[in-house]
């Protein structure tokens, strides 16, 4: 699933009443928790824990259409990933699936709109980047995604479109031969900057003798080369398989760090009354009224909450009736994940951090945001 894809899914508009059914399925055949096609049973007992805390005949009816709908596409599934999601909406039979590269933690979520969290947490943890394996002659690009990756280019230059050089002078040979090895890489950077703008990547990784790689980046565009997250060592027969594996370590670390910058600004701008703020309560206020430009929180941060059923304002503590709208305020289990998602469907970027700026983000409350503008009436 793209960004693209989820953006879509984002889309939609909660409905008035539970009528959304979210299932999240671990798969993955090489794990013997999933074998003989033990996920349907994981499936039924999740099942069997919402039906308990389902009430009313025309809520449970609902609830269970969806459930038969998802339970007889699941009985007829041939795992092809690691995971599987699927989306039901009673209300409309709205109905998507897709199969997922990378794993996600068994849940079913029944609600007024599609749980897509999970998703948006791991798009954000899986960011895309290209590869770019190349030598002097040749080059080889790839695009890693989700924890796949896709061959894009394999290009070098033909030998009979190069003019052979009629002489013994090495220093003219060696000359020559540079002057070749220069115009292959100016090329090499031209493709990448195209495929990059195509695929809207922001990160890249040269691969390798350094000796190329270094007079690559000199190439790039300077924009591109502030792309470059990390460089290492490759033949070019080496497999798409074995790039991922080499690659991903190097994508892993500069998330990490990437993750320590952003909360150590987004709470120095919050100490300062800056674009920032943080903590549960002035950043529900943020997302609220709209203000989130990103929206930063620590992996496994829950809090139970309050939603506004009419204007889906959310609070982390229960007023009498919504600020907003004067509704009647309903409770919602993790209001932390409902901020996501209404945060994702305003057009904020969301980034969940993990390791150390997961333990910094939650000394300073476990979320908090960058604004499109100062903190002042949040004071109000």
């Amino acid at each position: 699933m793209t960004r693209s894809e989820l953006s879509l899914l984002f889309s939609r508009t909660h409905c008035a009443e539970n009528s959304v059914l979210s299932a999240y399925l671990n798969v993955d055949q090489s794990r013997p928790e999933n074998l003989n096609r033990k996920f349907e049973s994981h499936l039924k007992k999740l099942a069997s824990q919402i039906q308990r805390s389902v009430s009313g005949n025309g809520e449970r009816q609902k609830f269970d259409s969806a459930l038969r709908h998802i339970r007889e596409f699941v009985s007829a599934y041939h795992p092809a990933g690691k995971a599987l999601v699927l989306f039901y909406d009673h209300s409309d039979g709205f109905f998507v699936h897709d199969d997922l590269e990378f794993p996600v933690q068994d849940q079913l979520h029944w609600g007024r709109e599609l749980l897509l969290e999970p998703l948006a947490s791991a798009l954000d943890q899986l960011e895309g980047y290209c590869v770019v394996l190349v030598d002097r002659t040749k080059v080889r690009l790839f695009v890693a995604s989700l924890g796949k990756i896709e061959e894009v280019a394999h290009d070098e230059r033909d030998p009979r479109k190069i003019r052979h050089l009629r002489t013994v002078d090495p220093i003219r040979i060696v000359r020559w031969t540079d002057n070749q090895v220069l115009l292959n890489l100016r090329n090499v950077a031209k493709r990448v900057e195209e495929l990059a703008k195509a695929r809207k990547l922001r990160r890249l990784i040269l691969v390798g003798a350094p000796r190329v790689t270094a007079e690559l980046r000199t190439l790039l565009p300077a924009h591109l080369a502030q792309c470059v997250i990390g460089e290492t060592v490759a033949s070019l027969e080496t497999t798409p398989e074995e790039l991922l594996e080499l690659t991903r370590p190097i994508a892993a670390e500069y998330e990490l760090d990437t993750e320590l910058e952003k909360v150590s600004g987004v709470v120095t701008s919050a100490v300062k009354k800056g674009k920032a703020v943080v903590g549960l309560d002035r950043t529900l206020k943020a997302v609220n009224s709209g203000r989130v430009w990103e929206l930063i929180y620590a992996r496994g941060y829950l809090s139970p909450g309050f939603e506004c059923p009419k204007c889906a304002a959310l609070f982390c503590s229960r007023p009498t009736r919504c600020p907003y709208c004067s509704s009647r305020i309903l409770p919602v289990a993790n209001v932390v994940e409902r901020a996501v998602e209404h945060a994702l469907r305003k057009q904020a970027n969301v980034e969940v951090v993990t390791g150390k700026a997961s333990e910094e983000l939650k000394k300073a409350g476990g979320i908090g945001a960058f604004l499109r503008t100062r903190t002042g009436s949040l004071e109000r």
